[in-house]
């Protein structure tokens, strides 16, 4: 069973990415999230998990956050590469790729992260992502746009 339309979960979600991502306010978060630093990485995980594997928990957000900074900094190709061959994956392993592909995009594309970012705050970048991919998964379980709701701080 899903949120209605009408509740404050996707603003208290978005408050919550607020305070993990590099973000100034809601429009800024609207225009990130919205944007092909996010969205390429959310249709991918779309295409190739969600759309077969609907109700899937989500994956253990300690676990996969740390595999995923194990794989920026070591540029596992299996995560890494352009369209990696995904036989055999886990859920575990879509969700790593979809943070390591949005802190990479986000990283080398201008985004929200730098260089002195992705080797100081790893793990935070990481948990944050985690964060949003849980945050476009209950907006598209709802038949939400996975655009964010209008709430200003």
């Amino acid at each position: 069973m899903g949120f209605p339309p009408q509740s404050p979960f996707p603003a208290q979600h978005e408050r919550l990415l607020l305070e993990l991502l590099p973000l100034k306010n809601s429009d800024a978060f609207r225009n990130w999230i919205t944007s092909p630093l996010v969205q390429g990485s959310w249709r991918e995980f779309c295409h190739d998990f969600l759309a077969r594997n609907q109700s899937t928990p989500e994956a253990d957000k300690d676990l996969v956050a740390k595999q995923a900074t194990d794989a920026i900094r070591s540029r596992t190709a299996k995560y890494v590469a352009y369209h990696p061959a995904k036989n055999g994956w886990t859920a575990e392993d879509h969700h790593i790729r979809f943070i390591v592909t949005v802190v990479e995009d986000n990283r080398l594309n201008g985004g929200i992260w730098t260089d002195v970012d992705r080797h100081s705050k790893q793990l935070a970048m990481a948990r944050a992502v985690y964060e949003v991919l849980g945050y476009l998964r209950v907006m598209a379980a709802v038949g939400m746009d996975t655009s964010p709701p209008s709430y200003d701080a």
